[in-house]
């Protein structure tokens, strides 16, 4: 990847040196402020039934441990509080579900009882001694199996184990098919993931009864959020509600709201008005966190013989366990609206069930909806390729909408607002030399030696930078920055960072703008009390919204710096210039003003600048020579790119080894490269984590078997490929900085070229469907029944709860929130 050139000081992220010293502090590292009580340590305790009635608990023996304050069923706690939130979608039938499990456990690790302790062993030993009297009952895993109209139900109230069933799409499904030559069929499985962050959920929660205020430490994706939720469930005032983010050790999408039980920990806090701790274990975190994806596609497209795309009809099941958290149905309903992805097609037909399963919920995983449309879309044109003989590589150039043709809007009413996705094409096939490849691939077939040989790709579009417009009053992304006394500057921001590199941007962003020195300026953001705000990090929407809106703070305080010297020195702000903290005029180096000046005469004169009204996310006047700036973009960013994958398969082990990868993406403008470079770097290790390795799996009563990292398969470092990156630039129109994100490429680009690549190398032997991951026992398993001819590809048929009515085509699919 070409290398940004950075202001001296940004070689490296700003980040880094606390975690590598081992300086930060994690939610875990923290204890009780200075004047309050000792730390109290909640634990919880967790059903081992996938389906149970919950008939008594007993907790007399838990509160008799010394050292135990209080021990609560799910019921005692959750009576009378609101149930969760979840993304509103027509029709659809939410079970109510509270933070606690209440008369019915529902999963394997629902929660049904928490012990309060001074001590955190105390707690363990408490939690071992809870007795509860469950009276299991039938328990539906399999999704597909939780549509028959016998299946067991997880809520007799709804009738059935359907929360929705939506059609969407655009276009004239009927005619696309009816001019088509030919229409391919496949069922695709996208399976359940654990999002599995370094750090598991964490929370400390601190109520000071007398002054009527909680403070908070999250590892938080959203403090705002968090915020506004603790508000809402526990009927406080969000003034006195403080959030600050602790270091976190990831999220890729979990992270965003609570699921339960850090409401509890909170609703305790106020209870006893001290502080308590929730630290979420790894078994915890594999049983009770929000899975990702999920998802069964049937799909038929069509197309000619030339592999033009006409049209493609979806049928999808949607697993989405036990309840619906914030994002369980945003996800699955997301989908449709980019099964566009880089090609004109003429219509789509969509239909989305989502099930009602005997699991955790499923949520937002890094990509969040996007992966699962670039798997079907990528799955199925090289199906097309494959089924007409042709280079997958033509068939993507044939269909790709051109570079002249945006702002373009798709036929799902989605609005694509730049792009030149055969520019990214060319680039990706250059660098991996696809054409050798190809020759090589030849070779090895003629003389049926060597290990198989397979070359997969996906050519994806990602929509970025989403969230919906502001609430009025409210913004969806401010910050203030500020020109303080000694001539530094102040950077505070609304994100809630999670490692990316947010300090770095946002200093490289006001280092150009104030031309000051990277050690003049400090970044302050993951506080619910600064003057900014931000509806979270998540969606790949912070460099593009979060940094703009510094960028437009950044340039507004220096814009009035410079309406304050002009009056110092007599001088039109035009012929004025900002360099090594003073301002001069231009031509004549003795006529200057610094910058610690200049904030300290505003400071004794505010009467100097127009200062702008009370900062609406805390109330907080903007003094000083300051500026507060807030930001919605236009419309969402569009990213794009191609990645191609070489991968080699042992006939006889079925053992899959990565030879080559490439990484070309469009993330608009690069602002930083090293930081870009990092995340798609990060992206592509979950992606290929998924095709390969990752899956959670359940047995048929509901049981975990992937409940440790023992089972449960995470890649490490030696397990993948050395990346060949680079990138393509469309700037953005959306927003000031001209930025795309590029945080969730990998996650969406690496499942289908690694999938698509080993099937190309299976492809001889008649193989043609295989189901992440691609462990080497189902690969080995399928190469035996190729050789004894006993190889059947999966049906195509969908469950018979989906209708034939194409109603749907026309309709505009939902957006990602």
């Amino acid at each position: 990847m070409t290398q940004t050139l950075l202001p001296a000081g940004l070689e490296r992220r700003l980040e880094d040196h606390e975690l590598i010293t081992g300086h930060s502090h994690y939610v875990d590292d923290l204890r009780s402020p200075n004047g309050r009580p000792t730390t109290l340590h909640m634990v919880v305790v967790r059903s081992p039934y996938a389906h149970a009635t919950i008939r008594s608990i007993q907790l007399e023996a838990a509160r008799a441990v010394p050292g135990v304050v209080a021990a609560f069923s799910g019921e005692e706690l959750v009576h009378g509080m609101k149930t969760i939130g979840t993304f509103p979608l027509p029709g659809l039938r939410k079970p109510d579900r509270r933070p606690l499990a209440q008369g019915k456990a529902r999963y394997v690790g629902d929660p049904v009882a928490v012990i309060l302790a001074e001590n955190f062993y105390a707690a363990i030993d408490a939690r071992d001694l809870v007795e509860v009297d469950y009276e299991p009952l039938p328990a539906v895993s399999d999704p597909e199996a939780a549509l028959a109209p016998d299946a067991p139900l997880l809520y007799e109230e709804l009738g059935s184990n359907i929360a929705f069933h939506v059609p969407s799409g655009g276009g004239d499904i009927a005619a696309a098919f009816a001019q088509a030559n030919h229409v391919v069929r496949l069922r695709i499985v996208n399976q359940r993931v654990a999002p599995s962050s370094l750090e598991p959920r964490a929370c400390m929660f601190d109520f000071d009864a007398q002054s009527g205020k909680m403070t908070a430490w999250l590892s938080s994706q959203a403090v705002f959020r968090a915020r506004d939720i603790i508000a809402d469930f526990l009927g406080l005032e969000q003034k006195n509600i403080h959030v600050l983010n602790a270091t976190v050790g990831g999220g890729f999408g979990t992270k965003t709201a609570f699921v339960g039980e850090e409401i509890i920990a909170a609703a305790l806090a106020m209870r006893f008005a001290r502080p308590v701790k929730w630290i979420e274990d790894r078994s915890e975190n594999l049983q009770a966190q929000t899975h990702g994806r999920g998802q069964i596609n049937y799909i038929e497209a069509a197309c000619k013989q030339d592999g033009e795309l006409l049209g493609i009809r979806i049928r999808t099941v949607a697993d989405l366990g036990a309840f619906l958290a914030t994002t369980t149905a945003m996800v699955p309903n997301g989908t449709p609206s980019m099964l566009s992805g880089p090609y004109r097609v003429q219509a789509i037909d969509s239909q989305v069930i989502g099930a009602l399963t005997n699991k955790v919920p499923t949520g937002a995983y890094r990509g969040a909806g996007r992966p699962e449309a670039a798997y079907i879309l990528e799955r199925t044109m090289e199906r097309i390729a494959t089924e007409l003989h042709l280079d997958p590589v033509e068939v993507r150039r044939r269909n790709f909408i051109a570079p002249d043709a945006f702002p373009y809007k798709t036929v799902t009413g989605i609005q694509y607002d730049s792009g030149n996705y055969n520019a990214a094409l060319e680039r990706a096939l250059e660098l991996s030399h696809y054409a050798q490849w190809r020759e090589e691939q030849q070779k090895r077939r003629a003389n049926q030696q060597g290990r198989l040989l397979g070359i997969g790709l996906t050519t994806f579009v990602e929509i970025t930078g989403g969230g919906g417009p502001a609430r009025p009053g409210i913004p969806q992304e401010a910050a203030t920055v500020r020109i303080r006394r000694d001539g530094s500057a102040l950077v505070q921001s609304g994100v809630a960072h999670n490692g990316q590199g947010h300090f770095t941007a946002f200093t490289q962003i006001v280092a150009d703008v104030l031309k000051l020195p990277v050690a003049q300026i400090e970044v302050q953001m993951n506080d619910s009390m600064l003057p900014g705000y931000g509806i979270g990090t998540f969606g790949s929407r912070t460099t593009q919204v979060a940094a703009s809106v510094v960028l437009l703070a950044a340039q507004a305080v220096r814009d009035k710096a410079l309406n304050v010297a002009a009056h110092v020195l007599e001088a039109a702000p035009a012929d004025l210039m900002m360099a090594d903290g003073k301002v001069t005029v231009q031509g004549v180096p003795g006529r200057a003003v610094t910058l610690d000046e200049l904030a300290r005469m505003v400071e004794e004169q505010p009467e100097l600048i127009e200062h702008e009204a009370a900062n609406p996310s805390n109330g907080a006047p903007i003094e000083g020579l300051a500026a507060w700036r807030d930001f919605v973009p236009s419309g969402s960013a569009f990213s794009s790119g191609t990645h191609i994958a070489v991968v080699e398969v042992d006939s006889d082990t079925g053992e899959i080894e990565i030879a080559q990868y490439v990484a070309v993406d469009d993330g608009g403008r690069i602002l930083n490269s090293y930081l870009a470079e990092a995340q798609i770097h990060g992206g592509l290790a979950q992606g290929i984590g998924q095709a390969l390795y990752e899956e959670t799996v359940y047995d048929e009563n509901g049981q975990l078997l992937t409940s440790t990292l023992m089972d449960y398969v995470l890649p490490i470092a030696t397990q993948l490929p050395d990346f060949i990156t680079a990138t393509v630039e469309t700037p953005s129109p959306t927003n000031p900085l001209g930025a795309k994100g590029v945080g969730e490429a990998g996650c969406i680009a690496a499942p289908p070229a690694i999938v698509n690549a080993v099937l190309d190398a299976l492809a001889p032997l008649g193989i043609t469907a295989i189901d992440m991951p691609l462990k080497p026992e189902k690969v080995w398993t399928l190469l035996q029944e190729a050789r004894q001819g006993t190889y059947t590809a999966p049906t195509t048929t969908p469950p018979a709860a989906f209708t034939t009515d194409t109603a749907a085509a026309g309709k505009n699919v939902t957006e990602f929130a």
